[in-house]
């Protein structure tokens, strides 16, 4: 892995493992609806040489559901190639907004199986200088421990900030206490990213500060 040694080899290469292994369930998925919708067609084309009449509609509605699909899977595979290339360089500008798209687009799987919702708000387009993989990883944490606050069939919500000098990343949506030992995880993290992680517990957010 060509990252910085920023975060520690095993931890991140868990990230880099957990994060490929989602992708390949969501690509295992695409290709098994498609497979579907292909055999479904061939046995509509097989009963049509045996005099069936097709139905024009029913064909459309197929061709549009692999159609759909392809595009999932194209999105998909997108997503993965951009984190991929996250651990090309060790540092340059990374737009924060871009970043946690990113992020929250990797963790649909997990967040459903958590039965959270996350939205991210739309804001102004915030960069700062850091290390891309590692930001990833801090965000991806946080959004897992908000999720476990949260509970589930609950929603939580992702804001960019710009306050003076910081660039902040709000997560709010959060119910239970986050376990001190996993906020302390998050927060040796973040000091391998130049961030820090703050708890405002009076509204029940947690912020990533770069």
């Amino acid at each position: 892995m060509g990252s910085s040694g920023k975060i520690q080899g095993r931890d991140g290469l868990c990230f880099f493992g957990k994060v490929s292994a989602t992708i390949s369930h969501d690509i295992k998925n695409v290709l098994a609806i498609i497979n579907e919708d292909a055999g479904l067609l061939q046995d509509l084309s097989l009963m049509a040489t045996q005099g069936m009449e097709l139905e024009p509609e029913r064909l459309v509605k197929l061709a549009e559901k692999i159609q759909n699909q392809i595009k999932r899977g194209d999105v998909i595979i997108k997503n993965m190639n951009r984190f991929a290339h996250s651990v090309d360089v060790s540092e340059c500008e990374v737009n924060l907004f871009e970043t946690v798209a990113l992020v929250i687009a990797l963790f649909t799987r997990i967040s459903a199986s958590k039965c959270v919702t996350v939205l991210l708000k739309e804001g102004e387009q915030v960069t700062t200088k850091c290390d891309p993989f590692s930001a990833e990883m801090l965000i991806a944490k946080c959004l897992e421990i908000s999720m476990d606050s949260s509970g589930k069939d609950s929603e939580i919500t992702v804001e960019i900030l710009k306050e003076n000098s910081e660039k902040v990343i709000a997560i709010s949506g959060l119910k239970q206490a986050i376990e001190q030992e996993k906020f302390q995880a998050v927060e040796a993290l973040s000091k391998e990213v130049n961030a820090s992680v703050k708890m405002k517990q009076q509204d029940n957010v947690l912020e990533i500060i770069f």
